[in-house]
C-alpha cells in the first residue's frame, strides 16, 4: 500500500500553539499540587519508597517499614527521590506529585504535535484539551501514582513506532531505537506490560497496512527486546539484593495480577467494569456524547461495512484515524483479559479517544451545532453554580449548617475563605462562566467547542484550589503523625501492625519519614506499638502472645484506616 506523507506540517509552524497549550497545561496541573495532603494509602505508599531511597542511600531496592520491598519498578521513585535530593533530602507532597504532572503535560503536548502535523491544528488542539479535561487524566496527573508516568512512556512509544512506520513505506526489519528507549521507561515504571502494549498495537496496525508478517514481527520483537536491556540491569541487581523474595514479588505482581492468582485481593472485576470506567473517566465529554444522540450525529454517514471488501475498506481508512481506533481498541481488549482491573489501566486510551472525540465534535459543529452549545451551557451553568455555592460559604453569607463531617467541611470552607487562592479561583471560575456564555451566544460552533473544552480546565482550577483541600485535608493522617512526633523521642523505634498482607499505615509512615517498623516481622522485646484498639485483643492473643500492652496515647481517627488509632507500650513477658 503506497503511503504519501507530503502533507506533514512543519513542526515550526505550530510553535505558538504549542507554547499556548503548554502554558495552559502547566497552570492546570502544577501550581495546586501541594494544596491537598495525602489522605489515601496509594500516594504515600509510592512516596515513602523515595523517602526510603534517600534515607538508606539505596536506589535499587530500598525497604520501607523495615522489611517491605517496593512492589513496582523504581522509575517513579527515582524521579521523586531525585527531586527530593535537589530539595535537600526532603520529599514533599508537591515533589511526590510533580512527576505525574510533568508526565501529563509532556504526554498531552506530544499528542497535540503528533496530530497537528498529520491532521489540522484545530482538531489537534481540541484533542489536547479533551485529553487534559477528561476526569481520569486530570486525577492521574495530580496524584503520586505510577499510572500517568506509565501513560506518558506508553503513548510516546506508540507515537514513535508510528513515525517509524511513516519513514519506511515498504516496511523494515530494523528496530526502533527511540521506541525501545521509551518502552524501557515504561517497563521500569510498571513492568513488561510497558513493552507488550505498544508492540501489540503497532503489529496489528502494520499488518492491516499490508506489511509482511515476519518483517513486522522481527522489527517489533527487536524493539521489544532492546527495551528490556536497561530494565534487566535493574532486575539483576535487585535480585542480587532481594533474592527469591524479590523474585516471588515480581512474579506475583506481573503474572499473578494478570491471571488473578495473587495471594491477596487486587481489584478483581468483570469485563463490564472497563466500560463503566471509561464512561465515568471520560467525563464531562461522555455528556457531550449523550447530548449529541439527540442531534442525529449519524446523519449523512454511509454504513458500508457489510459484504465483501469490508477489510479492504478498513485498511484504506485514514492512517491516523485507523491508528487511533486500533490503539484504543487493543488497549481496551488487552485489559479485559486479566481479572485485576482498574480505571487507570485504561489511561493510554485517552489521547486517542481525545482525538476521535475532537473529530466527532468538528462534525457536530457542521451538522448539529446546537449540540455543542447545549454542552457549553451545561458546563457554564455547573461552573457558575459551584463557584457561587463555594463563595457563599467561604464569605460567611451562608451560615454553617449540618452536623458531623458536613459541619466540619463547612467550617473548613469558611477557613479557606480567609486565604487568597481558594476564593480567587472561585471568582475566576465565575468570570469564566460569564465569558463562556458570551462565546456561546455569538461565536462559531468550533469556537464554542474550544471555549467549552477550555472551561473544563478552569473548573479543575477551582476544584484543586478550593473544593479538594477543604474536603480531603481534614481526613489526612498527618495530624496523627504529628502527635506521634510530639509524644515520642525521635530515636525510639515505633512498631506497627495491621491485619491484611498489604495493609500498612502508609500515610503515617510517610509523614514520620519511614520511621515505622513491622511488629510481625521483628517481634521485638519492648517498645511502642501503633495499632487500632479494636485489633488489639485478637492481635495480643493470636499474633503476640506472651506480651503485655499498656495504653500510651490515643491518637484519634485515621482517615486512611477508617478507625481510631492508639500507641501502646509493650514488653515481652519474662519466663521464669
Amino acid at each position: 500500500m503506497k503511503k504519501d506523507f507530503a502533507h506533514l506540517r512543519d513542526s515550526r509552524s505550530i510553535r505558538w500553539e504549542t507554547l499556548l497549550l503548554a502554558g495552559l497545561l502547566i497552570v492546570t496541573f502544577i501550581p495546586f499540587l501541594s494544596e491537598t495532603l495525602f489522605t489515601t494509602k496509594g500516594e504515600p505508599r509510592e512516596a515513602v519508597v523515595a523517602v526510603s531511597m534517600l534515607g538508606q542511600g539505596n536506589w535499587i531496592l530500598p525497604v520501607s517499614f523495615g522489611t517491605d520491598m517496593p512492589y513496582k519498578p523504581p522509575m517513579l521513585a527515582w524521579c521523586i527521590a531525585f527531586l527530593g535530593w535537589l530539595n535537600g533530602g526532603v520529599v514533599t507532597e508537591f515533589l511526590s506529585r510533580l512527576p505525574s504532572a510533568v508526565a501529563a503535560v509532556a504526554m498531552i503536548l506530544l499528542t497535540f504535535r503528533f496530530f497537528a502535523r498529520r491532521t489540522s491544528v484545530e482538531v489537534a488542539f481540541g484533542a489536547a484539551l479533551i485529553t487534559a479535561g477528561s476526569f481520569e487524566v486530570f486525577r492521574a496527573a495530580t496524584i503520586c501514582r505510577v499510572d500517568m508516568l506509565l501513560t506518558f512512556f506508553l503513548v510516546a512509544s506508540l507515537y514513535t513506532l508510528y513515525r517509524q512506520w511513516e519513514k519506511h513505506p515498504a516496511g523494515t526489519w530494523a528496530p526502533s531505537f527511540a521506541g525501545a528507549l521509551l518502552m524501557s521507561g515504561a517497563v521500569l515504571t510498571k513492568g513488561p506490560v510497558g513493552m507488550l502494549l505498544p508492540c501489540m498495537v503497532l503489529f496489528v496496525f502494520r499488518m492491516l497496512h499490508g506489511e509482511r508478517f515476519w518483517q513486522t514481527a522481527v522489527s517489533l520483537a527487536l524493539s521489544g527486546l532492546l527495551s528490556l536491556i536497561i530494565p534487566a540491569l535493574w532486575y539483576i541487581e535487585a535480585f542480587r539484593q532481594g533474592g527469591n523474595e524479590f523474585l516471588d514479588l515480581v512474579l506475583e505482581e506481573n503474572f499473578g495480577r494478570f491471571t488473578g492468582s495473587m495471594s491477596y485481593g487486587s481489584h478483581e472485576h468483570g469485563i463490564l467494569y472497563n466500560f463503566t470506567s471509561l464512561l465515568s473517566g471520560f467525563a464531562p465529554f461522555t455528556l457531550l456524547l449523550l447530548i449529541s444522540l439527540f442531534g442525529k450525529p449519524w446523519r449523512g454517514v454511509a454504513f458500508r461495512w457489510r459484504g465483501a471488501g469490508w477489510l479492504s475498506r478498513i485498511c484504506n481508512t485514514d492512517p491516523v484515524k485507523l491508528f487511533s481506533w486500533l490503539a484504543a481498541i487493543v488497549i481496551l481488549l488487552f485489559y479485559c483479559i486479566p481479572k485485576s482491573k482498574r480505571s487507570v489501566y485504561l489511561l493510554p486510551m485517552y489521547p486517542f479517544m481525545g482525538y476521535l472525540m475532537a473529530v466527532y465534535a468538528q462534525r457536530l459543529g457542521r451538522i448539529a451545532p446546537r449540540t455543542l452549545r447545549a454542552f457549553g451551557w451545561v458546563l457554564a451553568s455547573l461552573g457558575a453554580l459551584a463557584s457561587v455555592a463555594l463563595l457563599l460559604i467561604m464569605t460567611g453569607i451562608v451560615a454553617p449548617f449540618g452536623s458531623g463531617s458536613t459541619k466540619v467541611l463547612i467550617e473548613t470552607l469558611v477557613g479557606e475563605g480567609h486565604r487568597l487562592l481558594p476564593p480567587a479561583m472561585c471568582y475566576l471560575t465565575l468570570i469564566g462562566a460569564v465569558i463562556l456564555a458570551m462565546v456561546l451566544a455569538r461565536r462559531s460552533p468550533w469556537v464554542v467547542a474550544i471555549g467549552s473544552f477550555s472551561y473544563t480546565l478552569v473548573i479543575y482550577w477551582m476544584v484543586q484550589a478550593a473544593a479538594l483541600p477543604a474536603s480531603m485535608n481534614m481526613k489526612s493522617d498527618k495530624v496523627i503523625a504529628a502527635g506521634i512526633e510530639r509524644l515520642t523521642d525521635r530515636s525510639e523505634p515505633i512498631y506497627s501492625f495491621r491485619y491484611g498482607k498489604m495493609d500498612r499505615f502508609y500515610t503515617v509512615n510517610y509523614y514520620l519519614g519511614d520511621r515505622l517498623l513491622r511488629f510481625d516481622a521483628e517481634f521485638p522485646s519492648d517498645g511502642l506499638l501503633l495499632i487500632a484498639p479494636h485489633d488489639l485483643p485478637s492481635f495480643s492473643t493470636n499474633i503476640a502472645p506472651g506480651y503485655t500492652f499498656t495504653p500510651f496515647a490515643s491518637l484519634g481517627r485515621s482517615g486512611e484506616v477508617k478507625a481510631d488509632l492508639a500507641l501502646y507500650r509493650f514488653e515481652r513477658e519474662k519466663i521464669n
